[in-house]
């Protein structure tokens, strides 16, 4: 009987390699390569060349898995993001935050935004739901802790009622690393930098009207086995 043998990394890293050939990537990352030592790293304007034309053709089908498509074809470049240019950053920390958080923005000529975001150690970004716009973030450097979470049942951003919240993800993120915000699930999240620090990127994609955000205050857990938790809104 003959055995398929699945295929090793080496056939799978040769795929890869051979659909960035095609794409006319192949050059830009191989020169990358060689200057960097790490494979596939891309800067920050190969991978708008790439990252631009996919979310053009992605972005019209809003739907859960049309934005878990979006999402994941734009986190798949921005892994590989090196040496992204830091722009000129404003300090927008709390009062009485344990560290201090920059927030910066790189321009460019694409359907998502770029927000360029530094953390000092212990810096914190408070949990907040996306109800206008998805998000990739992605860790450039350092270390930074993400949660995930949602609503049980239909989302209602202006209850004032407590209700209950299911933890989607809890991510320590390093250079490389991505989390995602779907606006139908775990679209809420929050930031705590570890002992160094941690610089990345938001980029986020407006699909739906802007309008004001709450800030997620998480209580007592409910269902510890369910990672489900009372919780309530914060309105400003």
């Amino acid at each position: 009987m003959a055995m398929t043998v699945p295929p090793g990394p080496r056939l799978a890293r040769r795929s890869l390699l051979a659909a960035c050939a095609a794409l006319g990537l192949a050059p830009r990352l191989a020169a990358a390569r060689r200057v960097r030592g790490d494979a596939l790293a891309l800067s920050f304007d190969e991978f708008l060349a790439e990252a631009v034309p996919q979310a053009q053709d992605l972005i019209g089908d809003t739907s859960r898995a049309g934005q878990d498509r979006y999402l994941h074809a734009l986190a798949s470049l921005a892994a590989a993001l090196r040496d992204v240019p830091v722009p000129e950053m404003r300090e927008t920390t709390a009062m009485g935050a344990p560290g201090r958080t920059f927030l910066g923005a790189n321009e460019c000529d694409a359907p998502f935004t770029v927000l360029h975001w530094r953390l000092e150690p212990g810096a914190r970004i408070g949990l907040h739901p996306h109800i206008y716009g998805n998000v990739v973030t992605v860790c450039l450097e350092g270390e930074v802790r993400i949660e995930n979470y949602e609503m049980l049942g239909a989302p209602d951003f202006d209850t004032r009622e407590p209700f209950g919240v299911r933890r989607t993800q809890d991510q320590v993120l390093t250079r490389g690393n991505v989390n995602l915000v779907n606006l139908e699930h775990g679209y809420v999240h929050g930031f705590v930098a570890g002992p160094e620090g941690a610089r990345g990127l938001d980029l986020t994609t407006r699909i739906r009207p802007r309008r004001e955000t709450p800030a997620l205050v998480v209580g007592a857990a409910r269902e510890p086995g369910r990672a489900i938790f009372e919780a309530s809104w914060r309105h400003a």
